[in-house]
């Protein structure tokens, strides 16, 4: 009695195996909607909401026209942003502050 042992078909059916396997853990880790290490630190960020188009009214100034200066920005409350009045850089300090025409105040940040 001879136990002769196909070495080539064992191969090809370790390979197979170990193929299956690797295919089906790959499948299980894409369907399973596990977040790689890269999308777990972008997840722990801090969100930040949709940045809205808003009007400000700078405060104390006058237009070319006699109304208060305007100034559009998506930048959020609490920013400091500069701005020519007379020809001379002034800041101004945007703020959640509504007014009644619709736009919210920016304060001057420096004051003569």
């Amino acid at each position: 009695m001879s136990s002769l042992i196909d070495v080539p078909g064992l191969v090809t059916t370790l390979l197979g195996a170990a193929l299956l396997a690797a295919a089906g853990a790959t499948g299980r880790r894409m369907l399973s909607g596990r977040p790689r290490a890269t999308q777990r630190l972008e997840a722990t960020a801090p969100l930040e909401g949709p940045r809205m188009l808003r009007r400000y009214t700078l405060l104390r100034t006058t237009g070319p026209n006699g109304v208060p200066a305007q100034y559009d920005t998506t930048r959020p409350p609490g920013t400091v942003i500069t701005h020519p009045v007379n020809g001379h850089p002034q800041r101004f300090e945007l703020t959640d502050v509504p007014l009644g025409d619709g736009t919210f105040a920016a304060e001057p940040f420096d004051h003569p």
